[in-house]
Formats: structure tokens, sequence, C-alpha cells
């Protein structure tokens, strides 16, 4: 499934559904639907679309917030060899317009005229006539077809990329290794959503569809429907943490917590594991690269940095400023080379010069290799502070603070002085009484001069929607 000559994603699933059409490929609060139905509607659905003059090639938007409509309509257009990118209702009305000019979008799917963006006509699907009409023969499904995704970043406009059929479902026999009953706490129209049910679909995993839920909701999905792994971002995480106590004796001890996105502190790590009774995995990745590692339960207290060994069929090397290889033990940027990685980006050659390199993705991550052959990452180059002429990575100094008595969350960020570079301060959420006094004293005995300067209350930390800090936002509140 990782090269061009690989059978399509739909075939894939095409033959699950021809061996177990009664297998549940989806299962929701309405009923499971089994692969036979969910292969129905897709081919149901790619006939209503080129009924509607879509054809291959063509670059189509989605904007549906139902997930079981939203799942059978991405089949139906990989199928049908169409381009196709999430506008996702939630976004503001001016992201959804520049997508759509950015890539010409012939035709947005959709239920309501109140879809349409940039001048695209709107297709409105009708999922039970699709069930219908899908029933019979068929055309082989095309090998064209392809997601456009784009960066999840912290500032600025997204970079997007294309997402092959190959590239979509890279490490999805790695992940089926887990378990093949899974939820996820990311939504399907987000890049990583996507790529985590298409894994499930191909290997002929079950996936539990859910939205909005509490810490025990979760528990209680994860017990009734037996789900072997759910998948989440870090504040997700965090709120099971902090439940921990009320659930503890009911989570599953089968459901193994996956979570990425943003640096997961030790200490959540462990203390998950011992609340929950549960295995936790740590993924580290990149949109334009995929899965590279997880690390598992047993590699947690090992170092606050860690994220697992490299994946088969994954490369990593660590490079100087100039690209060449570092010494073992050294920091270096992480780049990366598998299937699953993008080679440029669509319209920004200047990002795409900066970031594939003579075919390795580099992200911009400064890591390490231990000596037992985990991947350390310690933070983000562009993340670094100068201070004077000392460096400093926001997560060195977040590992000192976190498990600090009081503390629930915290960031590391700088403000520019023109005397001195980058002042480094921390963000804290803390308990009633909080000492932050204490903790500022605490990271001085162990950092010396990479100490923050100054710890900032505030109500919560600014993330993005896959936990990662919005360091510049925190910059501008401190200021």
């Amino acid at each position: 499934m990782d090269d061009r000559t690989a059978p399509p994603i739909v075939g894939v699933i095409e033959q699950v559904a021809a061996q177990a059409p009664d297998r549940p490929a989806l299962i929701h609060e309405d009923g499971a639907v089994g692969y036979g139905r969910l292969v129905a509607e897709a081919r149901g659905l790619a006939a209503q679309f080129a009924c509607a003059g879509l054809r291959p090639g063509d670059a189509v938007g989605v904007t549906l917030a139902e997930e079981r409509a939203a799942i059978p309509v991405s089949l139906a257009l990989l199928r049908l060899g169409c381009r196709q990118v999430a506008l996702p209702p939630r976004d503001p009305a001016p992201v959804r317009e520049d997508l759509a000019t950015r890539l010409s979008l012939v035709a947005v799917v959709g239920t309501s005229p109140l879809d349409a963006v940039g001048g695209a006509a709107i297709v409105v699907p009708d999922l039970e006539a699709a069930a219908r009409e899908g029933e019979g023969p068929a055309a082989p499904p095309s090998l064209a077809g392809d997601v456009v995704v784009g960066t999840s970043g912290t500032t600025g406009r997204p970079k997007l990329m294309l997402a092959d059929q190959g590239q979509l479902v890279h490490q999805a026999a790695t992940l089926a290794g887990y378990g093949t009953v899974f939820h996820r706490q990311v939504p399907f129209d987000s890049n990583y959503g996507k790529r985590l049910t298409l894994r499930s679909l191909v290997t002929g995993g079950t996936e539990v569809l859910g939205a909005d839920l509490t810490p025990e909701g979760l528990a209680e999905l994860c017990a009734r429907h037996g789900v072997t792994r759910v998948h989440m971002p870090p504040q997700v995480a965090e709120a099971l943490f902090a439940a921990g106590a009320r659930i503890g004796a009911t989570w599953p001890d089968a459901t193994r917590i996956f979570t990425t996105g943003a640096r997961i502190p030790q200490a959540l790590r462990l203390g998950l594991q011992q609340r929950l009774g549960c295995g936790v995995h740590v993924q580290y990745g990149a949109t334009e690269a995929g899965m590279v590692t997880i690390a598992g339960p047993e590699e947690h207290a090992a170092h606050p940095d860690t994220v697992g060994h490299v994946l088969p069929g994954v490369e990593v090397i660590l490079v100087d400023e100039d690209g060449r290889p570092v010494p073992q033990g050294e920091e270096g940027l992480v780049r990366i080379r598998s299937a699953g990685a993008i080679d440029r980006y669509l319209d920004d050659p200047a990002a795409t010069a900066r970031h594939c390199i003579d075919g390795w993705y580099q992200p911009g991550d400064v890591g390490r290799f231990a000596p037992w052959g985990a991947l350390l990452v310690a933070g983000r180059r562009d993340d670094m502070m100068t201070l004077g002429t000392i460096k400093i990575l926001p997560a060195e100094i977040e590992a000192v603070a976190e498990g600090f008595p009081g503390l629930r969350d915290c960031a590391a960020f700088p403000v520019r002085a023109p005397a001195l570079g980058d002042i480094p301060v921390l963000a804290v959420v803390g308990d009633a009484g909080f000492d932050a006094a204490g903790l500022l004293a605490h990271c001085r005995a162990r950092l010396g001069l990479r100490a923050p300067r100054k710890v900032v209350a505030v109500d919560a930390i600014p993330r993005n929607a896959m936990g990662k800090v919005l360091r510049q936002q925190l910059a501008e509140m401190a200021r």
C-alpha cells in the first residue's frame, strides 16, 4: 500500500467487503454499518457525483458536519479519482474561500447552498439512494484520487500538500497491530482523523464514532464496544487524567490510549497509566511525513523527551545547520524519509526548499538518539530562544516545571528585549494557592541561566486543534 502500483484504497476496502460484507466498518449511535453497505454507498455516491459533472482530477471541497456521511463521501471521491479537500463548517468563511481559490475548486459537497464557496457548484449527496444504486457492478476504482491536506501550524497561512493513496494509509498495519476496534477524539475532516479512518478500513478494522464526549462518556463508549485503542489530542488526555479518580475503575484495561500532536509531558504519560490502568502510547510524526515513531508504556520513564524507536519503513537522520550528519548522541535537526512523506508543497516553493531536501523531509524539530536507540525530540528550532549567546528550547523549561505542586499546565515562550534577545517567560495554569515564586526558584535551581525570568498566570494555555502551543499568542498576552 505504500507505492503508486499498490491497489487503490477503495479497491482494498471492496476486497474486505467481498470477504466479509457484514463485518462492521463503522459503529455509530444508530447502529453498525457493514463493509458491504459502506462500499455500496461509496459506489452509489461516486455515480451521483459523476452525474453531477465531476470528473477524475477535479478539485472538490467537502463541507459535511455528519461524519457518518462524510466518510462514504470521501471514499466516493477517491473512487472517482477526484482531488478532495476538507472545508470544515467550523472554519471561518475567509479561510474556506482562500482554500477554494488556491485549489480552483470545481464543486463543494455539502447539504446547503450556503456551503458553496468561491463560485464552486454545490453537490448534495443522497446516502440512502446511493446505498441502493451502488449494489450492482461498478467500474474499478481509481488510484488517481488524492487528498489535499494543510498544516496545523501555529501561525500564518496553512501550507498545502498532496497526500496520495499510499501516503494516506502508510503504517496502517502498524496501528492495526495495536487493535482493530478503534475510536478517535479528533474530527474526520482533519488530516490526522482522515488518515486514522482510512488506515482502519484498509485493514478491515471497526471504527466507533462519537464526538464531544465527557471522560465518563468516553470510558463508557470504549467499554460498550470493546474499543482496543483510542486516539486523542493532548488536551483530551489531560482531561482524562484530571478525571482519573472518577473513571479509573470504569476504564477498560484493554483500551490503549494514543496521543500525538504536541509534546506530551512525562508526568501526564505516567499519571494516565497509573490512574486508568492502561497502556499509553505517544506517536511522533508530521502532517508532511506521517507516523515516524511510537513510544510505548515501558519507555515513558526513560526520558521526558522520548518519542520511541523509529518504525519499520521509516528512516531518520540528524543533521547540523549545514546538512551534515551529527555524531551519535549529539543534537541535530530531524530529517525523515518514508513512503508516507511528501516531496513538495503545492504553492509554496520557498517552504519546499526549506523543508524538502535531497529526498528527506525536515520538519524543523531538534532531536538526538538516546544510547538505547530511541529518538528524543527536544522541541522545534523555530521555538528556540536566544538569550545573549545561550540557546534555550521551551521544552527544557517545561520539563523542569512539570510535576511542581499545584501546576496544572505550562508553556514557555520568549519576550523580545533589544539588548538581551529572548527573555524566557513561563505561562502557568495553577490550582488555588499555587506558589509561583516557589516554581521560579525551582526552575532557577535546576536550569541556572536557562530558567524563566518570570512566571505569568493565565486561565488556559492557548493551543491549536492538535494541542500545539500558540507561543506568539502568549507573547502578545504578556505584552
